[in-house]
């Protein structure tokens, strides 16, 4: 711990003031004013008497009045992260793994392939136990495992009222007026703008939504690196280089390349999108929408509507699963 004010100690909080660094090695931590807790306090009467008892251990970390978190890590399999986070004020706690954190934020991740996954650190010794794997996904079988790029990917958040996750489970989740942009990128200093002005680049997509939760999804088979998942609730709008999609609620999972799409019983998702270049725009309504961005593939279930005139036009045609039958449109004169 460096800092330039002072520091106050009371036997079990340690406050330190005034562009305060924490250090932990892997992460770094900057704010204006940090707490140390300790889940003990210090005895300095006992002396040597109590030497043998336990040593008082870091229990939580509380920062403020404007926090920045940079952590890199790197896995057994080669895989590499850097993360950026910037909040308000945040409060990591060592026992649970819980992070609570108020905004307007910002986090950034660079990662080499499809892992390690969101690896955010705290200095002082680190956070004890195993990390915990997230639920397992459903395998869609695409015709093999799908195969994705060894270089950089780049993910932005960026969020207006706070975050909530935990450090154990790799999982954290955005609130209010979320916009996250993912893509691939060429270095480690490079960073994808969902507002550039000359668009998005291929492959990248962004979500709008009212919340996102980003966590780590267990290694697919035949491939050794954990990837990403993003989870978003309200008002979903997923915009792509040739798509655009509305939904309740979006689930993506960035080792099968796969977004779901799914209505809330009372509005279906939507999903517009080029089947081919030059040709127009596709349409599809329906409960819930699976799209594959590499294949260009789409199957529907509960679907309302399908614009099959525009899919003879090229491209594969989706395959619709339950619900009442799409009603497709007229052809057209010849």
């Amino acid at each position: 711990m460096t800092w330039q004010g002072r520091m106050e100690f009371d036997g079990l909080t340690a406050r330190f003031l005034e562009r305060v660094v924490a250090d932990g090695g892997s992460a770094t931590v900057r704010a204006a004013a940090i707490d140390v807790v300790f889940d003990r306090p210090f005895d300095f009467a006992a002396g040597q008497a109590g030497a043998g008892g336990p040593r008082p251990e870091v229990a939580r970390i509380a920062c403020g009045g404007g926090v920045r978190v940079e952590s890199e890590s790197n896995s057994a399999d080669g895989g590499r992260s850097q993360e950026r986070l910037y909040a308000r004020d945040l409060v990591f706690d060592r026992a649970t793994g819980d992070i609570i954190g108020n905004g307007p934020g910002r986090l950034t991740s660079t990662r080499t392939g499809s892992g390690p996954g969101i690896e955010l650190s705290v200095p002082a010794g680190g956070v004890p136990g195993q990390v915990a794997s997230p639920r397992a996904l459903q395998q869609v079988s695409r015709g093999g495992v799908p195969q994705t790029s060894d270089g950089l990917s780049f993910l932005g958040v960026d969020f207006q009222r706070g975050l909530r996750g935990n450090m154990h489970r790799r999982q954290v989740e955005f609130h209010q007026r979320v916009e996250a942009i993912w893509g691939p990128v060429a270095g480690w200093s490079d960073a994808l703008d969902p507002h550039a002005s000359g668009g998005l680049p291929p492959r990248t997509f962004t979500v709008s939504c009212d919340v996102l939760g980003v966590g780590q999804a267990p290694p697919l088979p035949g491939r050794p690196r954990a990837s990403l998942e993003l989870e978003a609730g309200g008002n979903v709008l997923v915009e792509g280089e040739s798509f655009t999609a509305r939904s309740a609620r979006l689930s993506w999972s960035e080792g099968k390349d796969l977004l779901v799409f799914a209505g809330d019983g009372r509005s279906d998702a939507q999903l517009f999108r080029q089947v081919q270049p030059g040709a127009a725009p596709s349409t599809a309504s329906a409960g819930r929408i699976l799209f594959w961005r590499e294949l260009n593939r789409v199957e529907v279930e509960d679907a309302r509507f399908l614009d099959f005139d525009q899919l003879r036009g090229g491209g594969p045609v989706p395959d619709a699963r339950g619900g009442r039958p799409a009603q497709p449109q007229p052809p057209p004169a010849t």
